[in-house]
């Protein structure tokens, strides 16, 4: 924006101070010199005005003293002292327009550093979050790849461990069935308490048999490798039901693809540490399976009618599912592997766990 004011304010001084010091009669030309002042009291630079006014007061000055020193000059001494008097209090209105505009200059300038202090505090905190956070994120992502391999190293233990129970410790108590039956063939005439603590301990072999043939599935069942997922929950629910009374009904169409075999692993462990857990705390008689594939994931519900989950420990979850036990942690743990979804909803009526895998192949 142009500073017009102050050439204004010098203009108009100039023509003052012709007419003033050319003037031959007693006209009242010096009451103008207030004028420029006023005028440069809207300049952008306050100091001109004190500058015109030193410059009006000389002007007002000299033309008074233009005249005859001798003679009748009472009038127009006042009428100049009261122009002067005006235009000192245009100066003075300036001088302390132009203090103010300091004092503000100097509580802006505090202000700006104080700001810029404060930004580069909060500049450097923010980056020592950021680091924070990516280093949180880090150790994070390490724990949750360490916590994969802890678990699929743990499937392959289990996986050994039902190979040589089946191989080994099956095929020990099958010969000692065997040699039973030998031995009471080898003796026909043997006394009937020996013939019976014979025939008790092959039913005690044979019972031992079925008990590590089932510990052996359960720890992996041949079934999710040959015939799939959707078998190998039916088979598990069936022994479920055996095992615990504990009527167990599976919803899940007839036509079911074959999964990822470490999607189907996570899915059948999860059903497994699920149904434990009905067993073990919800009281109920019934439980249900409910598994669906949508586009791109894999939906599981399962469902009982006990008791439910007390409040009290609902309340302790607030996002962290460890607080309702290792084994809902052990679900929410594989859930995570494949960046899926995990809800819990439990009332009086029962608890529903619901779970949500994503399928890589069908989202790309």
């Amino acid at each position: 924006m142009t500073n017009w004011q102050i050439p204004a304010a010098c203009l108009s001084l100039l023509v003052i101070a012709t007419l003033d010091l050319g003037q031959r009669d007693d006209s009242p030309v010096a009451a103008f010199y207030v004028a420029p002042v006023l005028l440069a009291l809207w300049s952008q630079n306050t100091q001109h005005a004190l500058y015109l006014a030193y410059a009006a007061t000389g002007l007002s000055v000299l033309g008074f003293m233009r005249g005859p020193l001798g003679g009748p000059h009472g009038a127009e001494m006042a009428n100049r002292v009261l122009s002067i008097a005006m235009v000192w209090l245009a100066a003075a209105i300036s001088l302390q327009r132009w203090r103010r505009e300091k004092t503000l200059e100097r509580a802006f300038s505090d202000m700006e550093r104080r700001v810029r202090d404060r930004t580069d505090e909060l500049t450097k905190a923010n980056s020592s979050l950021q680091t924070e956070i990516a280093d949180r994120k880090g150790k994070e992502e390490l724990l949750r790849q360490l916590s994969g391999h802890l678990m699929h190293a743990q499937d392959q233990e289990r996986r050994r461990i039902a190979r040589e129970l089946h191989d080994n410790s099956g095929q020990t108590l099958a010969a000692i069935a065997v040699n039973l039956s030998r031995i009471e063939n080898m003796v026909p005439e043997a006394p009937q308490k020996l013939r019976n603590l014979i025939a008790d301990t092959a039913a005690i072999a044979e019972q031992t048999s079925r008990e590590i043939r089932t510990i052996s599935y359960l720890l992996h069942p041949p079934l999710l490798e040959e015939s799939g997922l959707l078998a190998a929950i039916a088979w598990l629910a069936n022994g479920f039901t055996q095992r615990s009374g504990i009527k167990t009904e599976v919803d899940a169409p007839a036509e079911f693809d074959r999964l990822p075999a470490d999607i189907e692993v996570t899915i059948f462990r999860i059903v497994q540490e699920t149904l434990t857990n009905v067993a073990r705390h919800s009281g109920s008689k019934t439980a249900f399976i409910k598994l669906t594939r949508q586009p791109g994931e894999i939906v599981l519900e399962v469902r009982d009618e006990g008791t439910g989950i007390p409040p009290e420990k609902l309340e302790k979850v607030h996002g962290n599912v460890s607080a309702l036990g290792v084994g809902v942690a052990g679900v929410w743990e594989r859930v995570r592997q494949f960046g899926g979804a995990l809800e819990i909803n439990s009332n009086s009526r029962g608890t529903t766990v619901m779970v949500v895998v994503p399928l890589p192949e069908e989202q790309s």
